[in-house]
């Protein structure tokens, strides 16, 4: 499965300063429309043009149906503040510094609300508005990486929205959308399900692993904007399949590409916040993707987990599974793809022993694993090789260096260029226009090193992987503007394979500042496996 390009245009889309709106119901309550419903007026009006009156009939029976749908699903949708305090330099009190403002849905009817992670994440202070105009206080438990969170809230016999099962969600089918765009709480949006099981990952510096990472994504071109996070997507029958969570934009607000966190995905990890008040998760050392519909028929498999790539020295890399088998069974739990796989890491603790079932050159084999505790990696800036791609001279720097000049080099080889002050002192044309700030060879900004065995296993980076680690990232530069990170692999610039400094240097040494290119990159981390490609202007 592809992922999704150019992070940079991915927002989460949460409001600022704002509550969200949640609604839960249970399944057996699915919104159906009654025969005089279904039947709808007789239509008596002004025909337009050369519209019939069966046809307008028709029309008027839609437009009935869908604003009885949206009324069966408001009353359970919420609308979400949440505060983030701090203490008075003066005396002491804590006063709000910061806030957001999203959507949410009510999941049972004892008061558990359903959000996304992003909407609440550290806030001190959450506040529930039910559609009644009720204002709750509500104690949250978190799956930041997930992105959802459930809101606990007093009170009995709220109106709830039922889950459907999101496996069965299928491109053009209608969905709805309500939630607090900007605000404005009770939003409805309609449109269709673009795609399902898009990939996708979200820089958040207020995680420890500094991104979201979303492997299963319902796509929608139903309108979503800010505020709209945390609130339901739903189906004809007024049953929740996914949980709008960010949106693809050059503007900031809606360009008919949504993405929604699966309703399968939603209730399983919510199920276990409001259990057990908290998700650990377990891993397997594998990096698993869906098989592709030719791959199903060629092996003859109803389903399973491919294996991507193996985590060297993990669970899996010790019980003999390689890369290229297929994962089918874990326990007596069978694994349609890899999100039934992921899922397993949930439900089964880390020193866990299971049992996996996987087909190993066309031979079904059967292995036990002892599971390990996932860990997530905190972002660093570690003391490595920061490389400059057009000029390897630093001079002199081990003993008597020019230290202005050192200087000089090191803004070049960062492209933040020399300082400025107030006065553009740039060159300027026969016009008078002001010449571009960078010229020569471009930068991108970041540290480089080889790839090695130590760094392999520092980022979990697979024996298999070629390219060149990104090691430090500067602030402000080229590579932070177009979402590369540390621990990133360079694979390719311009379409050409790099495997080494050398090569990458080399690419480099042929882009100037104003110039274009695509750059290739992997990341890897949470058991996952990411390939990227980034757009990218030197300006």
């Amino acid at each position: 499965m592809k992922t999704v390009r150019s992070w940079a245009a991915y927002a989460m889309i949460v409001g600022g300063f704002a509550a969200g709106v949640a609604t839960v119901v249970s399944m057996t309550h699915g919104f159906k429309a009654d025969s005089a419903f279904a039947k709808g007026p007789s239509y008596s009006g002004k025909l337009v043009g050369n519209i019939t009156t069966e046809e307008a009939a028709t029309l008027h029976n839609l437009n009935d149906s869908l604003t009885h749908l949206a009324e069966y699903v408001k009353p359970a949708v919420v609308h979400i503040r949440a505060v983030t305090n701090r203490a008075s330099d003066s005396d002491g009190k804590m006063i709000p510094i910061s806030g957001s403002e999203g959507a949410g849905f009510i999941y049972r009817k004892d008061g558990y609300v359903i959000t996304n992670d992003h909407v609440v994440g550290d806030a001190d202070q959450v506040t529930v508005i039910t559609n009644d105009g009720r204002e709750h206080k509500g104690t949250v438990k978190r799956a930041p990486e997930w992105d959802v969170a459930v809101i606990k809230i007093d009170g009995s016999d709220f109106p709830t929205l039922g889950m459907a099962d999101s496996k069965s969600v299928e491109p053009g089918q209608m969905v709805m959308a309500i939630g607090s765009p900007y605000g404005l709480e009770n939003s409805v949006t309609f449109g269709h399900v673009s795609a399902v099981n898009r990939e996708n990952a979200i820089p958040d510096s207020s995680l420890s692993q500094a991104e979201r990472f979303y492997p299963d994504l319902i796509q929608t071109d139903a309108a979503i904007n800010v505020g709209n996070s945390g609130g339901p997507l739903v189906n004809i029958d007024g049953q929740v399949i996914g949980m709008n969570s960010s949106i693809y934009t050059k503007t900031g607000g809606s360009n008919g590409i949504a993405f929604a966190i699966p309703s399968s995905e939603v209730r399983f990890v919510a199920d276990i916040l409001i259990q057990k008040g908290k998700v650990v998760r377990s891993q397997i050392g594998v990096y698993p993707r869906d098989l592709k519909p030719f791959e199903l028929s060629e092996k003859k498999l109803p389903g399973g987990a491919y294996v991507e790539d193996i985590q060297p020295g993990g669970p899996a890399d010790k019980a003999g599974i390689k890369k290229g088998d297929i994962i089918t069974k874990v326990n007596n739990t069978a694994i349609d793809g890899q999100i039934d796989l992921r899922n397993t890491m949930l439900v089964n603790a880390p020193d866990t022993i299971v049992k996996v079932e996987f087909v190993h050159d066309g031979k079904t084999q059967t292995a036990d694993i002892k599971l390990e505790k996932a860990v997530v990696v905190k972002p660093t800036t570690p003391k490595a090789r920061t490389y400059n791609f057009d000029n390897k001279d630093f001079g002199d720097i081990f003993g008597n260096p020019d230290l202005k000049d050192f200087e000089n080099k090191l803004r070049q080889q960062f492209g933040q260029g020399d300082k400025g002050g107030q006065n553009d002192q740039r060159d300027q044309d026969d016009n008078g226009d002001v010449q571009p700030l960078h010229s020569g060879h471009a930068k991108l900004g970041i540290g480089i090193d080889n790839l090695t065995d130590a760094n392999r296993r520092k980022n979990s980076i697979p024996t298999s992987v070629t390219g060149v680690l990104v090691t430090t990232v500067e602030s402000g530069s080229v590579a932070e503007k177009s979402g590369i990170q540390v621990g990133d692999v360079i694979q390719s610039i311009g379409g050409k394979k790099v495997s080494t400094i050398d090569e990458l240097t080399s690419q480099m040494s042929n882009l100037n500042w104003g110039d274009k290119t695509q750059i290739g990159i992997a990341r890897y981390g949470k058991g996952s496996q990411m390939t990227l490609e980034r757009s990218i202007t030197f300006k």
